[in-house]
């Protein structure tokens, strides 16, 4: 059995290389097949498919403060402390906060992105420090959580991995903090946005129920107790709270949902399962494709495989030795597309924002991956290897060499069209998806932001303290230190306008939420009270954007502490609470933002002064945010961004400011610092990654519907010479005959777009989640699909149509 094996691969060997264009061809289709699905498959596994890196990771599950709107929210101190106390669902239960610190020392300021939890957050997800310990329970009490465990990473960038880490002091915010852990390398803890833990301790002054500013709470189900008794027992201290606590939380709720599912956003899913779709389409082209190859092949080799059955052959070893052909050409393809999915992988991880995915999501090509490209290989190996050779094992010699130069069976060439018809209808719905996409992506890249991105760079200034600005000895003294930076700045050359802020454009970072009531209007409890968001800004900032003013004025110099509180609005704000009056000079309602302090002060009543064009808050598809612009100098908040215009290519500035920064304070750490223009194009990153990978998808498979086409309506005249000759022997003339072989392409095109178009319609509303301003069904799309496709038919129908035309009834007739 062996040696017969052996001889059927040297043999199955010397047959491929006989038949070099029908080698690389399938080749080059098993390898973009299998490339292409264990790319996307990479991913979905990563994202979708792969228990998280926790034990009973099932039972961890993620807590929010939901909106009588349904909109969720940050926690307040109360409510957490509320939950942990009251439920009897949960082992552990933990609480965290995220912030910045500086860490100072013999180098310059470095600025890190610290995670303030309570003593059981690491054993909710039961991870342990690799070096040293986690917290301990009386850590999170004030006056004892100056410790800290370190990332692996930071560990091993700013300490070179020193094994005597743990015990060492090192300064925070011009505090000492004791080191007395070291989270494990190569883990979720190691990627995710935190680079340093510190315990999280409530203070008396902390505890209020309308100051959300906790980010999550997470905690892990008991044993035997299921998400929907967690949600219900949650759902019901949730209505006590708000009964006993209407002025804040009246018609408040509490949002119970697995740690697994809050970590993937429904925009994530739906991309993810979009791409696996197009891949699964591209697949179904790949394998339509091989068969069409493979039993256009079987058919040239009936002959021979009727004289080796004459000559006594049994079936067993017909089939064997057509079957390890189609194998071994499957497993070199195999091979192929394992190479190209991992050079695609490792492009693509490496091009794709890190916070796009999770940080427990790790793509990479892993033993999961590589059997599902197995898994793929041998399904095709055996669907388009096995029933080719079954079919061609029973053929007999006569049959066979009857069937020589006779016009191909109806049956089969249904068989032909039918594959050719399923690519086109496929690769109609790709390309439908990926101008979809383009349009989108294209509309998400051109929309008015609301400011201009040229010759604007940004940067993040951290605030030392916890709160931030507690160091501080009054806001005084930080507003006299932003105006020293923004006057430092402006004197540097090529430098136009700097402006400070507390949020960035197109990031979320930051924001305060806008609790407002129109004053004179019915009052609404602060509970049910929204309205957008509320942004500090130096005056200089709609100037450093070049924002465009609707009415009235912008902030100027005459807003300054002391002065009647004023603030500019955006047109979405004015349009909604002031839709058939001036809003310039209306008041509004909002409770004062006690700088430093985790509390809110009474209301403020804000005059209106001016309406700006609406700027895009946290994204290049936000269409939604309402936001008020107050200054600083009337509003002052301890966080600090940086804007500065200039004359000139704003990268050349980084060092100066730097060094600008430097001499005003050694201790200012400086953070993300970033074009605007980069700003805008991280925003559309996601949008940007899925149009190039639906437009390639869709791109390779019109391509090979193209290839498919063209190899059938070749095939088809070849083996139709005879009838052909004849034809054009009893008269018809070559234009006629020219008609013939493009109607047949142009029918399977119709076929297959009417089936596609069928197929677009239905399926095109998934889109819609992550298109931007785009309808999922729209006909100039649909139209422009129908006409590529038809343009591809043509251009593929033409050698053929022309073959068929030029064909001499003489040659034909005589060589028969």
């Amino acid at each position: 059995m062996l040696d017969t094996i052996w001889q059927d691969l040297r043999y199955g060997c010397r047959g491929l290389a006989r038949n070099p264009g029908f080698s690389l061809v399938a080749l080059l289709i098993v390898a973009i097949g299998i490339a292409s699905a264990t790319t996307i498959f990479s991913f979905v596994d990563a994202v979708l498919l792969k228990p998280l890196p926790y034990e009973n990771a099932d039972r961890i599950v993620r807590m929010l403060e939901r909106r009588p709107t349904g909109v969720t929210s940050w926690i307040s101190t109360p409510a957490y402390l509320d939950w942990q106390a009251n439920n009897t669902v949960f082992e552990q239960m933990a609480a965290q906060q995220a912030g910045l610190v500086t860490m100072t020392g013999s180098t310059d300021a470095v600025p890190l992105r610290v995670g303030r939890v309570t003593a059981s957050y690491f054993d909710v997800f039961g991870v342990q420090a690799s070096l040293g310990r986690t917290f301990a329970d009386e850590e999170s009490t004030p006056g004892k959580e100056h410790v800290v465990v370190l990332s692996d990473a930071l560990w091993r960038r700013q300490f070179g991995s020193d094994p005597r880490i743990v015990g060492t002091t090192i300064s925070l915010d011009a505090e000492p903090y004791t080191v007395i852990g070291v989270m494990p390398g190569d883990s979720a803890f190691d990627r995710g946005a935190a680079q340093i833990w510190q315990p999280l301790a409530f203070r008396p002054v902390q505890l209020n129920w309308d100051y959300r500013w906790l980010n999550a709470s997470f905690a892990r189900l008991k044993p035997g107790v299921s998400l929907q008794q967690a949600r219900a027992q949650m759902e019901a201290i949730g209505r006590r709270i708000a009964a006993d606590n209407p002025a804040s939380n009246r018609a408040w709720s509490v949002i119970v949902e697995r740690y697994a599912d809050s970590i993937v956003g429904p925009q994530l899913r739906t991309s993810l399962l979009a791409l696996a779709a197009a891949v699964a389409g591209l697949v179904l082209i790949c394998c339509s494709n091989l068969a069409s190859l493979v039993l256009v092949r079987a058919v040239t080799r009936q002959p021979e495989v009727a004289v080796r059955a004459a000559l006594g052959a049994s079936r067993r070893r017909l089939v064997q030795q057509l079957f390890i052909e189609q194998t071994l050409l499957t497993s070199t393809g195999c091979l192929l597309g394992i190479t190209g999915a991992y050079a695609a992988i490792t492009w693509l991880t490496n091009a794709v924002p890190r916070d796009m995915f999770p940080s427990e999501a790790v793509v990479q090509l892993d033993a999961r991956v590589v059997a599902f490209a197995v898994a793929v290989s041998l399904v095709t190996g055996i669907l388009f290897g096995l029933t080719p050779a079954l079919r061609a094992s029973s053929l007999h010699l006569a049959g066979a060499m009857r069937e020589r130069g006779a016009t191909p069976s109806a049956a089969r060439r249904q068989l032909l069209d039918a594959l050719v018809v399923g690519e086109v209808a496929v690769a109609f719905i790709l390309l439908c998806g990926s101008a979809l996409l383009i349009r989108s992506f294209v509309g998400l890249i051109n929309v008015n932001t609301g400011f201009e991105t040229q010759n604007v760079l940004t940067m993040s200034l951290p605030v030392p303290g916890f709160p931030p600005g507690s160091h501080y000895a009054s806001p005084e003294e930080f507003k006299t230190y932003l105006r020293t930076i923004e006057a430092s700045i402006d004197a540097i050359p090529g430098v136009q306008h700097t402006a400070v802020t507390n949020a960035l454009p197109l990031t979320a970072c930051c924001l305060y939420g806008l609790s407002m009531q129109v004053e004179h209007r019915p009052a609404v409890d602060r509970a049910n009270r929204g309205g957008g968001f509320f942004k500090v800004v130096t005056p200089s900032y709609f100037a450093a954007l070049r924002l465009t003013l609707r009415r009235g004025r912008f902030l100027d110099a005459r807003d300054i502490g002391g002065g009647v509180p004023a603030i500019v609005i955006n047109e979405r704000l004015a349009n909604r609470y002031f839709p058939r009056e001036d809003p310039v000079g209306q008041h509004i309602l909002n409770p004062e933002i006690l700088p430093g302090k985790t509390r809110r002060g009474p209301d403020i009543s804000w005059e209106i002064v001016g309406v700006v064009a609406n700027e895009k808050i946290d994204a290049l598809n936000d269409d939604t945010s309402s936001v008020v612009y107050a200054s600083y100098e009337q509003s002052p908040v301890y966080f600090a961004n940086l804007v500065v215009r200039a004359t000139v290519a704003p990268d050349g500035l980084e060092r100066a400011i730097r060094k600008t920064l430097f001499d005003i304070n050694k201790s200012q750490a400086v953070l993300d610092v970033r074009t605007l223009e980069r700003l805008k194009s991280t925003s559309a990153a996601s949008s940007s990654m899925q149009t190039v990978l639906m437009s390639t998808f869709s791109a390779v498979a019109v391509a090979l519907a193209a290839i498919g086409m063209y190899g059938v309506l070749a095939y088809s005249v070849t083996l139709r010479r005879r009838e052909i000759g004849i034809r054009a022997a009893l008269g018809a003339s070559s234009s006629r005959l020219l008609r013939a072989v493009l109607g047949q392409g142009l029918l399977v095109t119709s076929l297959g777009v009417a089936i596609g178009l069928a197929g677009t319609t239905a399926l095109a509303p998934l889109l819609s989640a992550v298109l931007y301003d785009v309808q999922p069904r729209d006909p100039s799309l649909l139209l422009l699909a129908t006409t590529i496709l038809t343009l591809v038919a043509l251009l593929a129908s033409i050698v053929p149509a022309r073959r068929a035309a030029n064909v001499d009834p003489i040659v034909v007739l005589r060589g028969d």
